[in-house]
């Protein structure tokens, strides 16, 4: 429906990627999705799965891959990750522009959690889910884009506080 591929090619084709170099995986939710869905029905929801999907083609560089997990989930998977985080901020940007279905205007947001390899992880598991709670974060923020290395270097200082205060006590 969307153009884009489904979790089947990112369970084939993350593997080769990561064998091949670094990657970043962004994970994303689109946010209001499901109240846009509700009002203005299934059709237009379809429509806007359609438009993010171009917008994600559209910003995806040619090695990368784009894929609709299912609902309102994509995940882009950047092949040359040393701009992860201005990518991320793309996404964020060019989701969170107005959509225009049917004579409506839609507004939506996106929550992006991204994980790079080797650093968040060397094996498609472990940055998919790397990248998923860097997504909750972000879900928990109302939205933007969270850094699993935020993540890591946040759990690292809490561990360290905690072994202090236990050294301490």
């Amino acid at each position: 429906m969307t153009g884009v591929s489904n979790r089947s090619v990112l369970a084939r084709d993350l593997p080769v990627m990561l064998s091949a170099g670094m990657v970043a995986v962004h994970t994303l939710d689109l946010d209001r999705f499901k109240e846009a869905n509700d009002r203005f029905g299934h059709p237009a929801g379809d429509a806007l799965l359609k438009q993010v999907a171009g917008r994600l083609k559209a910003l995806a560089g040619p090695d990368d891959l784009v894929i609709r997990m299912g609902g309102d989930e994509f995940v882009l998977v950047q092949r040359a990750a040393s701009d992860a985080e201005a990518m991320a901020r793309r996404i964020v940007q060019s989701i969170g522009t107005p959509y225009e279905v049917d004579g409506q205007v839609i507004e939506l947001g996106a929550s992006v959690g991204v994980a790079v390899a080797p650093d968040d992880g060397r094996t498609a598991e472990a940055l998919l889910s790397r990248s998923d709670k860097a997504l909750y974060r972000a879900k928990q923020n109302r939205g933007g884009y969270v850094l699993a290395s935020e993540l890591r270097m946040a759990d690292n200082a809490t561990a360290s506080r905690q072994a202090v205060e236990g050294v301490a006590a």
